[in-house]
């Protein structure tokens, strides 16, 4: 990709939308009377240039056209999807989404717990479990999304109940109130259905996990200080990232949180694509626990909420530590709003260890070198649980995402001391259920330009003769996916399965195609069964990857619009058209898992589970990018 000057332009074709876009967005969706009082603004966000389109800028064309994509809810509940065209603040398309449920917003969650408590049923449901007077304020109502398991037209909602312990308690999940369910009509407001399964005493106890969980801190942990006298290594130039010979955009939208753009490495200052955008396109998560308070647990945060809103204000010294640069988000609320997100992007560099080192016995020499990598992150507080969206970028031409999970594992009620088979008993009566977290990554791979080939490579032993007499030698075998049905692939961590995307067109030293893969971590399979409910509403969890070519349109795995839809949308539906791959402009789908069976160690607050994958250089460079980076110097370090 050859350089350009981003200058001519204050605004590059991919940056989010700023604070002053998201308000005349707002204001040009009411001149048009389409957010008028009582209406909601489920979201405003960047509707990104095709990719042709930005093709033909960098080629000296014309800018292409900031546009946002609005999603509206009128005073009935009927959806709108709206394009804005920002240069003259006018709508200039409108699609109905008749029979769709856009996502559901913050301000409908908070409403649909005020709905529960001016409810008689919910009323009497609470006092049938003691529950009454000033106590009705202690109780801590989550609405949660109703999958497909409430048929009809509403926009609906189901609430679950706890109790605190006191307004200064600061784990509402201690105290399940189990049994008691619900249903809210989301448009109404009201309450349209109380599903009591049985009153359980609600439990005992102050799961506080503040000052040691009220036993103190320990006194044996001395301070580590990080830090830079000549500050980062990195350069931010707006939304431009510029490290080392990496080069990239940091983009950030409602729905997805933290988006790369245009991830680049500069080598020999020819600045060369490899992922034109990457994201988390999805996230959700299946309990696996049949207590008919809970059974119907299988939320898609991003399709169903949107995580771009719920992104924390992260703490130097807290969240990050070092010298470090933050980027404020924002987004609209359901009334229109616009509200700016502080320091909701970290980026940083950390020491990570060797990045190589060998001893010549011959010269009694020793060459080393650290590694170090860029960090940018954002992380999100989704009701009981927090998400930690990290990319990091390495010396050595490697790209890692890293999810991090922590927060307050969900409970339910169950009889104290009863045996459980789907939920491990965290507290007398206290129950968190079996469940997975899965992640989507949507890659849109640029390997070297947009033509690119994928395929599969296992290892696998040499049969036993002529070619393999010892018996230890073993080869690799590459599949190639020329179609779309032949792309829907599974993990194989016994064959070492990796999958390459691969530019024929440009060829390293010796004669070979360059690449890179993407190599899988820790990963599982859904224990949904197939054809269950959640399986059919995440079809694209049938296969750890799928591969298809890029479509502006083709955005999310589940579809655009997950939220009580029976399922179908997304990846199956675009890939049964079975498309041609090679020599295409690709995306790489891939799909990974953390699987959850809490633990007593995981109450009241959960210590942090990692999951995610590595994209690595194959024969992308003519040798190590890594032998540039300088040894290490100072008072600790001696070179022989």
């Amino acid at each position: 990709m050859t350089p350009i000057d981003h200058t001519a332009t204050s605004t590059h074709p991919l940056d989010p939308l700023s604070p002053d876009e998201l308000e005349r967005s707002v204001v040009a969706l009411r001149r048009a009377g389409l957010a008028e009082l009582g209406s909601r603004v489920i979201s405003v966000d960047l509707l990104e240039p095709d990719k042709a389109a930005l093709r033909a800028w960098r080629e000296g064309g014309a800018v292409p056209e900031r546009e946002a994509l609005a999603v509206v809810l009128d005073i009935s509940g009927e959806a709108r999807e709206c394009t804005i065209g920002l240069a003259g603040d006018t709508i200039t398309d409108t699609r109905s989404l008749a029979g769709m449920q856009p996502a559901v917003s913050m301000d409908e969650y908070f409403e649909a717990g005020a709905a529960c408590r001016r409810d008689a049923g919910y009323q009497e449901a609470l006092a049938r479990r003691g529950i009454e007077g000033d106590q009705v304020e202690l109780v801590h109502i989550e609405p949660w999304t109703v999958g497909s398991f409430e048929q009809g037209p509403r926009r609906m909602a189901r609430c679950l109940s706890w109790l605190r312990s006191s307004l200064d308690d600061v784990n509402p999940y201690g105290r399940p109130l189990g049994g008691l369910v619900a249903l809210v009509d989301l448009t109404e407001m009201q309450v349209v259905r109380i599903d009591d399964h049985g009153t359980l005493p609600v439990p005992d106890g102050d799961w506080n996990y503040r000052d040691g969980g009220g036993d103190g801190y320990r006194d044996d942990q001395r301070p580590i200080e990080i830090t830079q006298p000549e500050g980062p290594s990195f350069t931010l130039h707006g939304r431009e990232l510029r490290w080392q010979k990496w080069r990239l955009r940091v983009g950030f939208s409602h729905r997805e949180s933290l988006v790369l753009h245009e991830i680049c490495y500069e080598q020999d200052g020819e600045v060369r694509p490899i992922c034109h955008r990457a994201s988390i396109a999805e996230l959700v998560i299946p309990y696996g626990d049949p207590n008919p308070t809970v059974h119907f647990k299988n939320v898609f945060d991003i399709g169903e909420y949107g995580v771009g809103p719920l992104v924390n204000a992260l703490e130097l010294g807290c969240d990050c530590v070092g010298d470090i640069t933050y980027l404020d988000a924002a987004c609209v609320n359901s009334r229109g709003e616009v509200d700016v997100l502080p320091n909701a992007i970290c980026i940083h560099e950390e020491d990570y260890g060797i990045l190589w080192k060998h001893h010549d016995d011959n010269t009694g020499r020793t060459d080393v070198a650290r590694s170090r990598r860029l960090v940018i992150s954002c992380i999100t507080t989704v009701g009981n649980y927090e998400y930690g969206f990290f990319w990091y970028l390495y010396q050595d031409g490697g790209i890692q995402f890293e999810g991090k999970l922590t927060g307050i594992v969900l409970t339910a009620g169950v009889p104290a001391g009863e045996p459980q088979r789907h939920a491990t008993e965290v507290a007398p009566g206290v129950a968190a259920g079996y469940h997975q977290h899965f992640f989507t990554a949507r890659l849109d791979m640029d390997v070297d330009g947009e033509r690119n080939v994928v395929f599969e490579v296992d290892s696998a032993p040499e049969p036993a003769g002529p070619d393999n007499p010892e018996g230890s030698a073993f080869t690799t075998h590459r599949r190639t996916f020329q179609r779309e049905s032949q792309a829907k692939r599974d993990v194989a961590p016994l064959q070492a399965r990796r999958w390459r995307v691969e530019n024929p067109a440009r060829t390293n030293r010796m004669g070979e195609a360059v690449a890179y893969e993407l190599v899988p971590g820790d990963n599982v399979a859904p224990m949904a069964l197939p054809g269950s409910q959640f399986r059919r509403r995440a079809g694209f969890l049938d296969h750890h990857l799928w591969v298809t070519p890029y479509r502006r349109d083709e955005r999310f795995p589940a579809g655009e619009y997950p939220n009580q839809h029976e399922g179908g949308d997304g990846l199956p539906r675009w890939t049964a058209a079975d498309r041609a791959l090679e020599n295409e402009d690709v995306v790489l789908w891939y799909s990974f898992g953390a699987h959850h069976i809490p633990r007593l160690e995981d109450w009241p607050v959960m210590p942090v589970a990692y999951c995610g994958f590595h994209l690595r250089p194959v024969g992308f460079f003519d040798r190590s990018p890594a032998l540039d980076v300088p040894p290490p110097h100072g008072a600790d370090c001696n070179h022989r």
